[in-house]
């Protein structure tokens, strides 16, 4: 599916759900779906915004640094190791922040709804393979 069309698809979703904070959905999300097409995601919607976690692969460049190359990251900066282990922290605190109505699922083919025990079980997947195959 096109980049343009899983937005589309996400947006009809999502947008429902939302009562504020629209721009995190149709500005950011769609920005970061624009720089990073076809790669897998977590989408997660409440009525106060969204979050998304990307989940690219081991070795994407634009997304995560070389072996022991640090990084500006938010207020500082982080090796690849830290920049991986946030998506866990992200979508373990998501469901004391009001990010729980609709949860989605890109699995780089289809768009899909889950649970949020589901996305919590992908992501902590997600991370034991990129951290394998960093070892590897």
């Amino acid at each position: 599916m096109k980049p343009q069309s899983i937005y589309l698809e996400l947006e009809e979703k999502a947008l429902p759900c939302l009562e504020a904070y629209h721009n995190d959905l149709i500005k950011h999300d769609k920005a970061i779906l624009n720089q990073m097409p076809g790669v897998p995601f977590l989408h997660f919607t409440g009525t106060t915004g969204t979050t998304i976690v990307m989940m690219p692969t081991a070795n994407s460049p634009d997304y995560y640094p070389e072996k022991n190359v640090r990084v500006p990251y938010l207020f500082g900066t982080a090796d690849r190791h830290h920049i991986l282990r946030d998506a866990k922290i992200t979508v373990d605190a998501l469901e004391r922040c009001n990010r729980t109505a609709l949860i989605l699922h890109y699995n780089g083919i289809n768009l899909r709804e889950t649970s949020y025990n589901k996305a919590k079980e992908i992501i902590e997947g997600y991370v034991k393979a990129i951290e394998y195959s960093w070892r590897s």
